[in-house]
């Protein structure tokens, strides 16, 4: 069977999945959330090109603390996230968590001035900003409606970033109303894009999932491509409290397809051979 790839130019799926252990601890938490016992040994026969490789990832993750192996008498082992592993976790699996925040009223922002000469050092705190899912303002203003000062602390610590920063509070940014802070901080024009892609893609392998009786292989590719999609529908998503989200964002819309999917393929994995 042919499922619906997620393609958009703007997103390069190969690398996303050259995070072969990242992606063996999102799985698990699939495995957590919506598959039964018998889909795992789907996914851990049917997803990774062979053993070896899922062999592989799955021991530099135990390695790193990341994932508990319980013994099964010879059998294919089963692993399970350990609390460390769990926080590796990337947010938008959880994103109900962050939507349902209530905010303060308070934006955090990032004001950091570095010098050319430490371009490194300026390309590294931008990438980190990144990861924070804060938004950018200017070249060097950053914005959160997340309390992170613990972080700033951190770096402080660690990255002597107060040499080069200042961490401000602020009820409104240049008395600019929350929406248009919003819309000038992230680029909400292309997530919406992006996850209405999702959307129609995660629709039309639903309906050919309720069509057709998968084989154990068909799933495996399903569950792979599924979580693909999504990564490049959400990995831009900042995740904002709901009061703070514009009125035609879908990432709501587009996590709901997500699990009701991941829950099809959960029940779809009890009927397949192993």
């Amino acid at each position: 069977m042919e499922w619906i790839k997620f393609h958009h130019p703007d997103i390069s799926l190969p690398v996303l999945r050259r995070r072969a252990g990242i992606e063996i601890l999102e799985l698990l938490e699939m495995t957590t959330l919506f598959l039964t016992r018998g889909s795992w040994a789907l996914m851990n026969r049917h997803i990774y090109p062979n053993r070896s490789a899922f062999r592989n990832a799955a021991k530099r993750l135990k390695d790193k603390g990341l994932v508990v192996v319980e013994s099964t008498g010879g059998r294919t082992p089963k692993l399970f996230l350990s609390a460390s592993g769990r926080e590796q976790i990337p947010a938008y699996f959880t994103p109900d968590k962050y939507w349902d925040r209530r905010w303060n009223d308070i934006w955090y922002m990032l004001v950091y001035d570095v010098p050319e000469t430490d371009r490194k050092y300026r390309d590294g705190l931008r990438s980190f900003l990144k990861r924070m899912r804060m938004g950018c303002l200017q070249k060097s203003v950053w914005v959160t409606p997340a309390d992170i000062r613990p972080d700033f602390d951190d770096l402080s610590r660690t990255a002597n970033i107060d040499g080069f920063a200042y961490l401000l509070e602020a009820r409104t940014v240049l008395g600019l109303p929350s929406e248009r802070i919003v819309s000038e901080a992230w680029n909400f024009e292309r997530l919406q894009i992006l996850q209405e892609h999702f959307c129609e893609v995660c629709e039309r392998n639903i309906e050919k999932l309720n069509a057709s009786a998968p084989s154990a292989e068909e799933l495996g590719d399903l569950i792979r491509s599924s979580l693909e999609a999504y990564h490049g529908a959400f990995m831009e998503d900042p995740l904002l409290p709901s009061e703070l989200l514009p009125s035609e964002y879908v990432g709501k819309q587009a996590f709901a397809l997500h699990q009701s999917m991941m829950s099809k393929i959960g029940e779809a994995g009890l009927s397949v051979t192993i």
